[in-house]
């Protein structure tokens, strides 16, 4: 009995072994100014992270194109190492940041993040991002330093290209606007302006101040321009939101749409009460009401703004197009650079594919 276990073991390890060795195993190569192997666990993370976002488990002959989007990426940052691009860590902590706030809705700093994942699912920030996308922070900071590196490269080497397909028509824009006529109506739309105060562990001191700065603007309306003018040195925040009469303004609020309903029925200057928040303590001012109405082309998307309905398609439409169009300088300069010398795939076709068919 005792003999069998341990055979049992042994072939347990030895499995465990030879998976092992097959993660390591190098299956390709990319040599443009120094031999760099990629290995079958590498592109295994990868496609992981493509199965993850699409739902369902890749072709053969999908993760082959996977595999060749790993080499060409490889390439497009050794070349952009030897042209002299640079990334600066700011460059990098600035991206993560506009990626936080995208995520939360609302400008916040990486620490306040960290601070809002503790207490909402008691996680790190490390913990927080391995369970949802499978790499810790820092190594999204190196996909995204990686990213904006090629980005910086590709534009160095084809910027005319870009800039030419990323320009959208006159007709483009109306024809854009014409398409999605209905997605341009505003329901009933308010102007807010919150004021807050952020949670550094000072309770007492924190809920006097919050406390205060609501009874200025209560005993009198025209305070809040100077609290807004004063926030920077203040030790509180301010800002100023557009809030609309639906679901969407509810869940940018970060409220029941019932609570939304019944802030509408306030009128304009009506001074809400505090409410405690994960990260900070706060209160709002409704300041303007704005009927429904479907914008024109001409017409501002929020009041008290210059941007119109026309230049924020056009803005829209450049943004897509510079994405496409980024993506193909992307495929034409890997075409450019690469050849049998500077990069290899290891494995026969035959063996590749037996390969990645796990």
């Amino acid at each position: 009995m005792k003999k069998n276990v341990f055979i049992g073991l042994l072939v347990f390890g030895l499995s465990t072994v030879a998976f092992a060795q097959s993660d390591l195993q190098v299956i390709a190569q990319v040599n443009y100014t120094k031999k760099e192997p990629i290995t079958l666990g590498q592109l295994k993370k990868v496609v992981k992270g493509t199965e993850a976002k699409a739902g369902r488990k890749l072709t053969v002959d999908e993760r082959t194109k996977l595999l060749h989007a790993l080499i060409g990426q490889r390439l497009l940052i050794q070349a952009s190492k030897k042209s002299g691009v640079k990334v600066l860590d700011s460059e990098v902590n600035n991206y993560f940041a506009s990626m936080l706030s995208q995520y939360v809705g609302r400008p916040v700093n990486e620490a306040q993040f960290a601070k809002m994942i503790k207490q909402k699912y008691n996680q790190s920030l490390d913990e927080f991002f391995r369970a949802n996308t499978g790499n810790s922070v820092s190594e999204t900071k190196k996909m995204l330093k990686d990213e904006i590196m090629i980005q910086k490269f590709v534009m160095s080497k084809k910027q005319a290209e870009i800039a030419r397909m990323a320009t959208p028509s006159d007709g483009d824009i109306r024809k854009q606007y014409e398409l999605n006529k209905q997605s341009f109506f505003r329901p009933d739309m308010m102007k807010l302006v919150i004021v807050g105060v952020i949670k550094q562990g000072k309770d007492a001191e924190e809920v006097k101040k919050i406390e205060k700065l609501r009874e200025k603007v209560k005993k009198n309306k025209k305070n809040l321009a100077k609290i807004q003018a004063e926030s920077a040195n203040g030790g509180y925040v301010v800002q100023t939101r557009y809030a609309l009469k639906n679901a969407a303004g509810a869940q940018s609020l970060q409220l029941p749409i019932e609570s939304l309903m019944k802030i509408f029925e306030k009128p304009v200057q009506f001074v809400s009460e505090i409410t405690d928040m994960p990260d900070n303590r706060q209160f709002f001012v409704i300041t303007e009401k704005y009927d429904a109405k479907l914008l024109s082309l001409s017409d501002v998307i929020e009041p008290n703004q210059t941007i119109t309905v026309y230049e924020a398609i056009k803005m829209s439409l450049t943004q897509k197009m510079q994405t496409y169009a980024l993506q193909q300088a992307n495929q034409a300069l890997i075409q450019e650079l690469r050849n049998d010398a500077n990069t290899k795939v290891l494995l026969s076709d035959a063996k590749l594919k037996k390969v990645l068919a796990w």
